[in-house]
């Protein structure tokens, strides 16, 4: 198996603006699982949606295998699972039941989702909650290129599913799709894949088993032009990104371009028409002195709201007619069929021009959690992104157009942030049905999943967007737009940056993370260390399965205890420290590992027992004065009362910590023998380096670098936080004594280490053993690495 390093070049990671690359997704097949999941037993779940003969199905197979399925929401008792078969009928435009559909079936899931909220918004337990929806998209999610996909809404569901883990940190969400033809066979696929983790999407077809893995792909070269005879439609263009790309098109191509809004065109009596940020802050004010006794500031603020998007249209308009740029506003609201057929016959009804492309941008978001929404809030979010695309796509299926563009969001795709929901499912559902459109019209049909735009668009705080993904720059993402729309791209197309703090573990096991990813060498660590979750407590607890094998971590082989393979300590704390970085304060602050204190490790727990090493690794962060700290806890699976690690990691936002705590007050064992040592590195793996006297009774080595892919025998590697072939030479050189005489303390105290910055190459350590203080620096350029203290020989001031 070849590993793959990854890239582990430096980046501002809190930079709020950074690049993005461009990424498709395509089928990867998975294995497809022998037979039902053991979870469903006894499981208690609410089946819901579909059409009847196919629920009958899935109720009958699930009560086969134990679980306890009931078809009513506010039945008696709780759910552990949501069987959601949705909207479970061939999607047809002409008819107003399709329509309706859509909406009934998301009722009523929005239903089924209230009804147990307060029970699994409580749930700490990782293997407890399920969720599974079905789609109908032909099984390959839409990506696969022949039939199927004969209900496109199915997307809506796939971008709910995918956002669930902000409302229920520990659901098992996961979308399978199929072939509406082959639903005879869904009942057995629910059975297999309800309670598995892993992959949010799956999908069944010809008897396989799919996921869509992420792959970096450039624009292909301008297929078309623009120019002053095109017309661009572009659906609430008036304000935001989209009047940012109508700048650009009027500006660059010459084009005509026609933005749109539910308002009318403010009249220049108004007495903020015309004015700058200045005379707007002003009139701002004036609202808010004239504010009628016993309004409420929500409605001031409501008001005030509206007008400033008013003003905004009305300042853009202006401007860009000043500037001689062809920007013209025409009132349309996109979800009214009427009122789009409206808008296009004028457009025909005009001279010289054609339309040449259209942009559906329109969108609103309510952020806020499920409690606070009202169904009318969730079905108007999906309805401006669903039914508006549909009906001006209905409008021009049979034109000669250049482009058809829809904008969608990385919340589809990836999932959406807190309050999202229905926001991730408007544009899911949008990209698929992007997919759908595309096999019915002659023109190319795209999705362009965009991340947050550096302080332009629906998001109302910034700041906290930046938790989960870093912004585009606006001049590099219209640039980016203007490319694909030239190219006639197809299909759906994202732009990702790197993935921000907010990720959380569900969202870690539901999408393959492949070194393509921005990001991946500071992300993909805490996912590879992750382990199996068993119980979740965002920026307070989480504990996970941690099992270590020598066919996947070589250095089991490479040190041993009393002639036992055992993990090298210094993989023991990368470990825990890549593992806390998943519990965080609430804010999300930049926080900063300033050490590792407290460590103590018994020998037993780092022995290999068996075929591998299985353990219960437990995280609690709290905050300690002006610092927030990680305990991290390690024991044997199945254990008991048996030997446990533990370690404090101390994250410093305030003054710094004293250098070198009391050592921890537990009681340690001494063994003294002669022959073999008791504890042995080969140095195959880790490698070791002598030591030699330097001045004033230090020791000195130069130490190689432990390269990651020598660590993990894995298909990706991940980079590492500590110099762990310096600290695993400062453990042996403190844990035992050559010349023919062992003498090993046990469990091992390694007193504090201060980590400074990533190891890059060779290092140098330096030490002290009287005083217990080993300082690691870069050999090449003497920067610090990192420095341990208050750990020295079982015997005091040894030599080798």
């Amino acid at each position: 198996m070849t590993a793959t390093q990854p890239d582990m070049t430096a980046t501002a990671e809190d930079a709020p603006v950074q690049p993005v690359a461009r990424m498709v997704w395509r089928l990867t097949e998975l294995p497809r699982p022998a037979g039902p999941h053991p979870r469903p037993a006894g499981m208690r779940v609410l089946l819901i949606g579909g059409e009847e003969d196919i629920a009958a199905g899935v109720e009958r197979e699930l009560k086969e295998h134990g679980a306890l399925v009931r078809r009513e929401p506010d039945g008696p008792g709780p759910v552990d699972a949501i069987v959601d078969l949705t909207v479970g009928r061939a999607y047809d435009p002409d008819r107003a039941a399709s329509a309706g559909a859509w909406r009934r079936a998301l009722t009523g899931t929005v239903t089924a989702l209230r009804a147990t909220y307060d029970d699994w918004a409580a749930e700490t337990a990782a293997d407890r909650l399920c969720y599974l929806a079905v789609s109908y998209l032909g099984g390959g999610m839409g990506q696969h290129p022949r039939d199927g996909l004969e209900q496109p809404l199915g997307g809506i569901w796939a971008g709910l599913a995918k956002t669930l883990h902000r409302e229920f940190p520990n659901v098992a969400a996961r979308v399978v799709d199929i072939d509406l033809a082959a639903s005879a066979e869904l009942p057995g696929i629910v059975a297999a894949e309800l309670g598995r983790t892993g992959e949010i999407e799956v999908g069944y077809r010809d008897g396989r088993r799919y996921t869509l893995t992420p792959e970096d792909r450039p624009v292909a070269a301008p297929a078309l032009t623009l120019g002053p005879e095109d017309t661009v439609l572009i659906s609430g263009g008036g304000r935001g990104i989209g009047w940012e790309l109508a700048r650009s098109l009027a500006a660059r191509h010459g084009a005509r371009v026609v933005v749109t809004g539910r308002e009318p065109f403010p009249s220049g009596d108004e007495p903020w028409f015309g004015v700058d940020q200045a005379g707007w802050k002003a009139y701002e004010k004036q609202v808010w002195a004239g504010r009628a006794k016993g309004e409420s500031p929500a409605v001031v603020r409501g008001r005030l709201a509206r007008t400033r998007r008013l003003w905004e249209l009305a300042t853009h308009v202006t401007s860009a007619r000043r500037e001689g740029l062809r920007i013209e506003y025409a009132r349309c609201d996109f979800t009214d069929r009427a009122q789009v057929r409206e808008l296009i016959r004028r457009e025909d009804a005009l001279e010289g021009g054609r339309l040449a492309g259209v942009v559906h941008n329109a969108g609103v978001d309510t952020s806020a959690r499920l409690p606070k929404k009202t169904d009318e809030e969730i079905l108007r979010t999906v309805e401006v992104k669903i039914e508006g695309f549909l009906n001006v796509f209905e409008e021009v299926r049979d034109r000669d157009l250049k482009f058809f563009c829809s904008v969608g969001s990385l919340t589809g795709r990836l999932g959406g942030m807190v309050g999202q929901l229905e926001y991730a499912a408007a544009n899911d559902g949008l990209a698929r049905l992007g997919q759908w459109a595309a096999r019915r019209a002659a023109f190319p049909v795209m999705t362009l999943a965009w991340p947050t735009w550096d302080r332009i668009g629906l998001i109302a705080n910034f700041a906290a967007t930046l938790r989960y993904m870093a912004a585009i720059d606006v001049a590099d993402g219209l640039e980016r737009w203007r490319a694909e729309l030239l190219a006639g791209s197809e299909g759906e197309v994202t732009f990702v940056g790197p993935l921000g703090k907010a990720i959380d573990p569900g969202q870690a096991i539901g999408y393959p993370v492949v070194p393509a990813l921005p990001g991946f060498a500071a992300a993909y660590p805490k996912v590879f260390h992750l382990g199996e979750v068993t119980s979740y407590q965002p920026h307070a607890q989480l504990t996970a399965r941690v099992v270590l094998d020598p066919e996947h971590t070589p250095a089991l082989g490479d040190f041993r205890i009393d002639g036992t393979p055992a993990l090298p300590p210094s993989l023991l704390l990368e470990n825990a420290l890549r593992a806390a970085e998943w519990i965080v304060p609430e804010d999300f602050p930049a926080l900063r590992a300033g050490a590792l204190e407290e460590i103590v490790v018994p020998l037993a727990l780092l022995r290999l027992d068996g075929p591998a090493i299985r353990l219960v690794r437990e995280i609690r962060g709290f905050h300690e004065g002006h610092d927030w700290i990680v305990e991290v806890r390690y024991r044997h699976e199945g254990g008991g009362d048996g030997p446990e690690a533990s370690l404090r990691i101390v994250h410093e936002t305030g003054a710094p910590r004293p250098p070198a705590p009391p050592r921890p007050d537990v009681p340690q064992t001494t063994t003294l023998r002669s022959g073999p040592p008791f504890l042995h590195w080969r140095g195959a793996v880790v490698p070791l380096s002598a030591w030699t006297a330097g001045p004033g009774g230090r020791l000195v080595a130069e130490v190689p670098r432990c390269l990651p892919v020598d660590l993990w025998a894995t298909p990706y590697v991940p980079g590492t936080a500590l110099p762990v072939a310096a600290l695993e030479n400062v453990v042996r050189r403190c844990t035992t004594q050559g010349d023919g005489l062992s003498v090993t303390a046990d469990p091992l105290i390694l007193g504090r280490i201060a980590p400074h910055s990533a190891e890059r190459g060779p290092t140098r350590v330096e030490g002290d053993p009287s005083l217990g203080v080993w300082r690691i620096t870069d050999a090449d350029s003497g920067d610090p690495v990192a420095t341990v203290s208050g750990l020295s020989g079982p015997l005091g001031n040894t030599t080798e």
